[in-house]
């Protein structure tokens, strides 16, 4: 009998981090589900770690192929789920034990729906703090939430069986997540559950750690969302605008003070000026390292 479930969990050289994270999903109080490790061609001990600590386990299945990328890993634990419902999840994060029995009451009260999320927090070196999710009722969203970003980030739940399922965009390895949720929300909605179900492990070696790869990787990821989707005029000036705040926010951090200036003046030509975009300039005026120091005589 097939599973409610199929958790696919996509990893590549996450032998560090792994086990955590099965451990947090084999622990769930809901047990009709399976576990599918789509090893994108590790060359650490991933998969030596997965066997030493999880002997024997029939809910986990490990699949390992050659290396093409997160986005052809997750398609490819797609495709081979035998769950009623497919639910991606990342190698390097914690499943809360009710997650899992929190969406089967949502799809068992939005059986017809066909993408489900729930809330979740992060941890910063133990340091728990939630982002703007956070503050979003339950019920059903569209595209027209993801235009500032990916508020949901990979932690999708999407049912199997769905005739207009658009897969990860396989060239793309940043914000591929963005590009699946805006173009399956297009013309469908996803139900947001008010809970907190995953913590989200935030540390140096995720993507989004690497500036310059992040702020490209969104401007690629931008210009592809604008040739399969037509906007409205209003929508395109979000769509863009939250684009270059989001380039100027990681210039600042990585302390290139010109670039991020040049970025933060096309989010404005587009978005006009708030308290953010002022605040952001007189960050970027003042440089990263003088912000800290300020923060460290403030405390």
């Amino acid at each position: 009998m097939s599973p409610l479930f199929s958790i696919v969990i996509p990893t590549y050289n996450r032998a560090h981090l792994i086990v955590p994270t099965l451990q947090s999903v084999l622990h769930q109080t809901f047990r009709d589900f399976e576990i599918l490790v789509i090893d994108d061609g590790s060359t650490d001990e991933t998969e030596d770690v997965v066997e030493i600590n999880f002997p024997n386990q029939s809910k986990i299945k490990y699949i390992r192929k050659k290396n093409e990328e997160r986005s052809v890993a997750r398609n490819t634990g797609f495709h081979l789920a035998k769950g009623e419902y497919v639910v991606f999840f990342d190698s390097d994060d914690i499943m809360l034990p009710h997650y899992l029995h929190t969406l089967h009451k949502a799809i068992e009260e939005h059986p017809n729906c066909n993408f489900f999320a729930t809330k979740y927090q992060i941890d910063t070196d133990s340091v728990i703090s939630t982002n703007e999710i956070a503050s979003l009722k339950e019920g059903f969203y569209d595209y027209q939430l993801l235009l500032k970003g990916n508020i949901f980030g990979t932690m999708v739940a999407a049912k199997k069986q769905n005739a207009n399922f658009y897969p990860f965009p396989p060239t793309f390895s940043m914000c591929e997540d963005w590009i699946f949720n805006m173009l399956n929300l297009k013309n469908d909605k996803i139900y947001l559950i008010d809970t907190i179900g995953i913590t989200i492990i935030n540390h140096q070696t995720r993507s989004m750690a690497n500036n310059d790869k992040a702020i490209k990787g969104r401007i690629e990821a931008m210009k592809f969302i604008k040739k399969n989707i037509t906007f409205k005029p209003k929508e395109n000036r979000l769509l863009e605008g939250y684009t270059y705040q989001f380039c100027a926010i990681h210039s600042y951090i990585d302390e290139k003070q010109m670039d991020a200036f040049v970025f933060l003046l096309k989010a404005v030509f587009r978005l006009g000026i708030s308290i953010a975009v002022l605040a952001l300039l007189a960050k970027i005026i003042l440089g990263k390292n003088i912000i800290s120091r300020l923060r460290q005589s403030y405390g």
